[in-house]
């Protein structure tokens, strides 16, 4: 386990997540994460999440009226950078968190080059499974 210091472009917003990118990451082809062209990492336990600094600078998306999932994606209001989403999801295990592995700080690049992707086909709500197509992604 590895404590990581992730935080926005512009530096508003500070975080420290406990994860393991040699576990695994993951990127998907659902609508959302296509058009942000997100690529997270699911912390092991989401009390190891911290958020350091910049509170009054966070934004979260909108959910769409069709959108069933209890997923909170949050960024920074001042930059727009990504920088983690959280929730409650059975499929994934109930509570979680995600941080987006972007807006990582103190990551070398060798272990960034390293880390698993797992593409997952949340288009069909098939995470478990990859997605059929990954280019694009």
């Amino acid at each position: 386990m590895t404590s990581y210091h992730g935080s926005c472009f512009c530096g508003a917003v500070g975080f420290q997540a406990e994860g393991d990118l040699a576990a695994g990451t993951m990127r998907c082809n659902c609508s959302f994460c296509r058009k942000m062209r997100y690529w997270e990492m699911l912390l092991p336990d989401p009390d190891g999440f911290h958020l350091l600094r910049g509170a009054e600078h966070l934004a979260e998306t909108p959910r769409r009226q069709d959108d069933r999932m209890e997923m909170h994606h949050y960024f920074c209001a001042r930059c727009g950078t990504r920088l983690w989403t959280q929730g409650d999801i059975a499929e994934l295990g109930g509570r979680f968190v995600m941080v987006c592995v972007n807006a990582l700080d103190d990551l070398p690049e060798a272990e960034l080059i390293a880390a698993p992707v797992h593409y997952a086909d949340g288009a069909h709500d098939n995470w478990m499974q990859p997605a059929p197509e990954t280019r694009h992604l």
